[in-house]
């Protein structure tokens, strides 16, 4: 996923190594090390995914994407299913199995969250919308947080 996260990265815009580490943790909550992000950069340029450039500060070595690199990240992207399958898959282990969530609300949880994943590509369309949808989630989310209020006080 490492070099995933960071082609993806790459193609927002030109970072260095520090600055990807950065953004990473950022995203993640886990900052790789100097000795995992600096040898995949360099991978990455003998490969030509990457291609160093001109910066405004000379003591940061920034990276962009080149064409092969996009076309890495698009390839990529077409196992963006199973991915997503095998993340559903984890989910179900750790809720159901580990953590004990009965079944229906797990399923309700899972329903959720695949209905946003289909309606944010077209959210970027529609603020109006993208800020109904927030709107509605912080409300049901102040309600499930109420809820456990109220259950704390029980024990």
């Amino acid at each position: 996923m490492l070099r995933n996260i960071t082609l993806s990265i790459l193609k927002r815009e030109p970072m260095s190594g520090i600055e990807l580490m950065e953004e990473i943790e950022e995203y993640t909550d886990w900052r790789p090390s100097p000795g995992s992000i600096y040898p995949l950069l360099s991978s990455f340029e003998k490969r030509g995914l990457i291609k160093p450039i001109e910066s405004d500060d000379p003591s940061l070595k920034r990276y962009a994407l080149t064409q092969s690199g996009i076309t890495a990240l698009e390839e990529h992207r077409k196992l963006e299913p199973h991915i997503r399958s095998r993340f559903y898959s984890i989910q179900k282990i750790r809720w159901i199995l580990f953590e004990g969530m009965d079944e229906g609300l797990f399923e309700s949880q899972s329903r959720l969250l695949k209905t946003i994943e289909k309606i944010n590509p077209l959210l970027k369309s529609s603020p109006e919308a993208s800020s109904n949808v927030q709107k509605l989630l912080q409300e049901v989310t102040e309600k499930v947080e109420e809820i456990h209020r109220q259950l704390v006080k029980l024990e």
